[in-house]
């Protein structure tokens, strides 16, 4: 886990955090950011698996794209855009089994944005810490220290402390951004071009609901279960529509 975590934080170019400033003399460090600032206010509104309100539209029309049964255009409502294994993703059958309340999630765009500068630049100290020698021992500046597990953890424990203090104080829009997974690194993160599009001031509101589809696969209909989440974010700047959060993968988690 540590070393994939390495990985990701180098992919979103947390690298540069481990070269000493120019000119040579090294700042100071600065304050501590408290660990989380401001709070989203979220409301919970149970539905039933029958309601046909405009989330489940848009689930149907997704899933009805993967099954070659609807518009295939559907697909463009992932967020960030259908990349090819998503265009090329199919399903032999589905079925809505089952559906957790609608959240709908209001708060500062300026709070939800420091708090994921925050828990980047805690990525970027963490990183810096692991990796060794700097120029002097290797030309790129990347050469890796060698750490136990228990070392490791001790590296990562203010970035996973921030990430969970963010997840208690904005738990939609965290869970979205998906701070708690290593995909929450990943420079394609669709969330990070969000937050670039509707910028750092006024309210939002951010609206999430979650589908559990079940898939019959393979000659013995073995029952496969994976979640399907729906989001909107609205801004005074946009409206984003109903989108589909991407996974990582498709497994259940």
């Amino acid at each position: 886990m540590m070393h994939m975590t390495v990985v990701v934080l180098l992919g979103l170019g947390m690298q540069d955090a481990a070269r000493p400033p120019k000119g040579g003399a090294a700042k100071a460090p600065e304050k501590a950011a408290p660990l989380s600032v401001g709070e989203g206010k979220v409301t919970q509104t149970p539905l039933g698996l029958d309601a046909v309100d405009e989330p489940r539209k848009a689930a149907e029309a997704y899933l009805k794209a993967l099954s070659g049964q609807g518009d295939d255009t559907a697909r463009d409502t992932l967020l960030g855009g259908a990349t090819l294994n998503a265009r090329l993703e199919t399903l032999p059958n589905w079925k809505i089994v089952s559906r957790e309340p609608g959240q709908v999630e209001l708060g500062e765009l300026a709070d939800v944005a420091t708090n994921m500068e925050n828990l980047d630049k805690e990525g970027r100290m963490a990183l810096a810490k692991m990796l060794g020698g700097g120029p002097a021992s290797d030309p790129d500046g990347l050469s890796m220290q060698e750490l136990d597990a228990e070392q490791a953890q001790q590296l990562l424990a203010p970035t996973k402390a921030r990430a969970a203090a963010f997840q208690k104080s904005h738990p939609v829009f965290a869970y979205v951004a998906r701070v708690d997974r290593e995909v929450y690194w990943h420079p394609k993160n669709p969330v990070r071009k969000l937050i670039a599009d509707a910028g750092s001031k006024g309210r939002y509101q951010l609206d999430f609901h979650l589908f559990k589809v079940e898939v019959l696969e393979g000659a013995q209909k073995k029952s496969r279960v994976w979640p399907l989440r729906l989001l909107r974010l609205r801004t005074d700047k946009l409206d984003t529509g109903w989108r589909v959060l991407p996974a990582s993968d498709w497994n259940a988690e």
